[in-house]
């Protein structure tokens, strides 16, 4: 298989970026279920994942910042999986998702 290269991975990061964030609380339901549950999941997983950000990192695409902010995002948005939270019921209400929405709108903000 074959590895995409950095650039290919900070548009990737970028666009995990995107699918999560307090906009998403003006959204219908099946947006944010899709932004969410298919497309932010998968992108937690893959392209926030240590190595994929040391790769950012040492290239000089994200910064300590970035780096550091987008492995509590990912360490957050694990623990919710790991509750009864991760759920298009709680989405809305509960503080847990807030504090990850902020979080990723913070790192949207940030270059």
């Amino acid at each position: 298989m074959k590895e995409i290269s950095t650039e290919e991975l900070l548009e990737l990061y970028n666009d995990t970026m995107k699918k999560c964030g307090t906009y998403l609380l003006n959204e219908e339901n099946d947006t944010i279920a899709y932004n969410i549950f298919e497309e932010f999941d998968i992108g937690v997983h893959s392209y926030l994942h240590i190595d994929s950000l040391t790769r950012l990192f040492d290239a000089g695409l994200i910064s300590r910042y970035k780096f550091d902010r987008s492995l509590s995002l990912r360490q957050s948005v694990l623990d919710l999986q790991n509750s009864g939270e991760w759920k298009m019921d709680t989405f809305r209400t509960s503080e847990k998702w807030k504090e990850i929405m902020h979080l990723s709108d913070s790192l949207n903000e940030t270059n």
